[in-house]
């Protein structure tokens, strides 16, 4: 990823126009470049082990962990100590990447020292995440996950005058050079996308039904050109995000609606692939499972897996639906955005943190049944809707027009809970989907929500009394003229929404 230091950047996709033995050289260079990662991360994990034995670091851990938060001049110098460790100990961005190039040496004719240290960066940025940031574990990166390759240098190079990517081996008598005929770019903004400076190229693989398929990824300088076919609106925007719904509030409508509705059909078709595969898996594997069905554990040996075709077949659609559903998702969301700028240029969320509502529940609970409930939580649905994303996507937008996405406090505001008629907070459960105010006007609570946060004020920990007043029927209006479509609709709805 480029520094924050570096400025704005934009990314444009074409797709390679590749032959069969060009995607048998690119696939081996995957391979080798997943191999590399692997084996820089366990040299790298060792080393720190190493180091975290030694008596003066382990001291140095405990100091942290037993120094309060509060004393702040005591924990900036125990990290500083931290911090001069990891560099005694050689455990930083330049030595990583001198050690991957000893690892590149073995596939020089393939891979560039270019390549090997854009990809030893991507190693420390993981590190550097796990030692100073909120990571919790290094991962190695499993067989196939890897899905793109980017270097900045001479490695990789686009010629516009023939329009093709060359992707050239290491220094070395039998370097193998790549090159590849790239889709040209057809629309007006492809085109002016192309005219700003590359900062940096990354080949990019997708599986598409049975085979990958590659792209050419440009990191280019500045913000993205703007599409003149999405008008911006003018007014405040209220939206109040669920795990699974959106609720919207402006002077120009309101709107509730089911996140990425169109993933629906393609998510139950790839559990009844996993449900598959996971048969024939057991037939394969007898002997890898106990009575019960649960996967054996044995300490000190690791389990052998046997796949069928039949499995590697099942498994290809699986991934498939899942790219599928990935790029359904992600047009969706931007779809959304562009009707949300529609609506209005100054636009007010709620902050909230989605990683928070994966985790499962602490408490073991039991029902009146006497059965345990169950821990999860909304982890599948952040999966299968991606909030989170719609917001980075959202902000993204709005910032490639110099403009800023207002995050209301959460815990200030209360959303969910204020009445503006009677200026006083109720707590509600979860099951509860209506809003009854002091008037007696009874309604959807997340669009009452998504109202409520159109008018916030400029400190955004409360509703600016005067705009909710001043709103109100204008909102009431448009309120009951969505519930009647919601009604309307020849569909079944989320309980979330309730409406009979």
């Amino acid at each position: 990823m480029a520094k924050k230091s570096e400025g704005p950047c934009c990314v444009l996709t074409l797709p390679l126009l590749t032959e069969p033995w060009q995607e048998h050289i690119l696939e081996k260079r995957f391979k080798i470049v997943e191999h590399m990662y692997n084996s820089l991360v366990s040299y790298e994990l060792k080393k720190l082990h190493r180091l975290e034995q030694t008596p003066e670091y382990r001291e140095c851990i405990l100091k942290i962990k037993n120094t309060p938060k509060e004393a702040k001049k005591e924990r900036d110098a125990l990290y500083k100590q931290r911090k001069q460790f990891l560099k005694d100990g050689k455990f930083n961005v330049n030595k990583f990447r001198k050690d991957v190039i000893i690892m590149q040496k073995h596939f020089v004719e393939h891979i560039g020292t270019h390549v090997a240290q854009r990809m030893a960066k991507d190693v420390w940025n993981a590190f550097e995440k796990f030692l100073f940031d909120n990571g919790k574990q290094v991962h190695f990166k499993r067989r196939g996950t890897l899905h793109s390759v980017a270097t900045q240098n001479a490695s990789m190079l686009y010629k516009a005058k023939d329009n093709s990517f060359i992707w050239n081996g290491g220094d070395c008598e039998n370097s193998i050079s790549l090159k590849i005929k790239v889709s040209s770019p057809k629309t007006d903004y492809e085109k002016e996308m192309l005219t700003k400076p590359c900062k940096y190229l990354r080949v990019i693989r997708k599986w598409v039904k049975t085979r990958y398929k590659y792209y050419l990824q440009f990191t280019l300088a500045g913000t993205s050109v703007v599409k003149k076919k999405h008008p911006i609106g003018h007014g405040r925007v209220g939206i109040d995000l669920g795990t699974q719904s959106i609720a919207i509030a402006s002077d120009r409508g309101v709107h509730l609606y089911e996140l990425c509705d169109r993933v629906n059909p393609y998510h139950k078709k790839i559990k009844y692939l996993q449900q598959k595969m996971d048969a024939s898996r057991r037939k394969t594997n007898p002997d890898n499972f106990n009575e019960d069905g649960t996967i054996k554990r044995v300490r000190g040996k690791k389990l052998t897996w046997q796949y069928s075709n039949h499995y590697k077949r099942l498994a290809g659609k699986k991934r498939h639906l899942e790219r599928k559903n990935a790029d359904i998702r992600r047009q969706q969301h931007y779809e959304l955005v562009n009707e949300i700028l529609n609506m209005g240029d100054e636009i007010y969320i709620e902050e909230m943190n989605y990683k928070a509502l994966q985790k499962r529940a602490k408490e073991t609970t039991v029902n009146k049944k006497g059965r345990y409930n169950r821990k999860k939580r909304f982890g599948k649905s952040l999966a299968n809707k991606a909030p989170a994303t719609f917001c980075l996507l959202l902000e993204s937008k709005l910032k490639n027009r110099n403009l800023t996405l207002h995050k209301v406090d959460t815990w200030e505001y209360k959303a969910s809970q204020y009445d503006h008629l009677s200026q006083k907070y109720q707590k509600k459960k979860l099951s509860q989907r209506t809003t009854t105010l002091e008037s007696g006007d009874i309604l959807q609570r997340d669009l009452y929500s998504a109202f409520l946060l159109m008018n916030a004020d400029a400190t955004l920990k409360k509703a600016d009394q005067q705009l909710c007043e001043q709103n109100y029927e204008r909102f009431k209006l448009l309120h009951d003229m969505e519930i009647d479509r919601l009604r309307q609709e020849n569909k079944t709805h989320l309980s979330s929404f309730g409406v009979a």
